[in-house]
């Protein structure tokens, strides 16, 4: 197998992959394999190793997260997605190419 050597990586870059690691129940190496396998893959590659949350569950968490924003009835929630709808037409304006 082909050894990879990079030579004066930041410490604090060095730290922070090993706390990830160790969060990951991952040795360093293994989650540097990881990062490193992970972006040479298309998105629809990642998307395909993504764990699949059961919808009842993806359901009870957008609701709670709704209602600890402050989003707790149907009014509000529409009124986000409009917010979110004027916000994208905005910035879909500013970001045009002459």
């Amino acid at each position: 197998m082909t050894k990879v050597v990079i030579a004066d990586l930041d410490p604090i870059v060095i730290k922070k992959l090993e706390r990830q690691a160790f969060l990951r129940g991952r040795s360093l190496q293994a989650e540097l394999k990881y990062i490193l396998e992970l972006a040479v893959l298309s998105p629809s590659q990642v998307a395909a190793n993504l764990p699949i949350l059961p919808l009842e569950d993806l359901q009870q968490s957008v609701q709670k997260s709704l209602r600890d924003s402050g989003y707790n009835s149907k009014d509000k929630i529409i009124e986000l997605v409009r917010e979110v709808k004027r916000e994208i037409v905005e910035e879909r304006e500013n970001f045009k190419m002459p």
